[in-house]
């Protein structure tokens, strides 16, 4: 059953609001989220760089042999050639761009599901008593086995 207050408010929207999260909060545990994220953005960069140098060096090297087999300079295969590079630069860039953003949404996505469940066990924990509710986390966190060894443990404590 749903009241109306006198901010013209329904009571389940007043309970949820209490439950959401400020941005300020969004990461659970910064040191070890940013530091994987950091990861993340590492073998990013890694990778975005040698694939790249690899493009280049191909394009070096097919100029090279152009010139060692007699082609002069100014010929219309060196334009050519250069525009087909910046082609390839220009992809590779926005390329790089959607991988960077799936990186660091994934990053952030599966931190959360390492930081998320154990900064739930760390709070069970604290508040843990006789009538504490069952220790449940979220469909797509890991650690999915500590919630029965959460619960074995506090049946003990009874």
């Amino acid at each position: 059953m749903l009241r109306t207050n006198v901010y013209g408010l329904h009571g389940w929207q007043f309970s949820m609001a209490k439950n959401q999260r400020n941005l300020k909060n969004i990461l659970l545990n910064p040191q070890f989220q940013l530091k994987l994220i950091g990861y993340f953005l590492g073998l990013f960069v890694l990778t975005t760089l040698s694939l790249y140098s690899t493009s280049f060096l191909f394009f070096w090297r097919l100029k090279q042999k152009a010139l060692s087999v007699g082609i002069p300079k100014q010929h219309v295969f060196f334009t050519f050639l250069e525009g087909q590079k910046l082609e390839l630069d220009l992809l590779f860039i926005v390329l790089a761009v959607i991988n960077l953003i799936l990186l660091v949404g994934t990053g952030f996505i599966v931190s959360h599901r390492i930081a998320g469940p154990i900064y739930k066990l760390k709070k069970h924990m604290s508040e843990m008593n006789k009538n504490s509710q069952d220790f449940k986390l979220r469909k797509k966190d890991f650690f999915k086995e500590l919630e029965p060894m959460v619960d074995e443990l506090r049946e003990k404590m009874k």
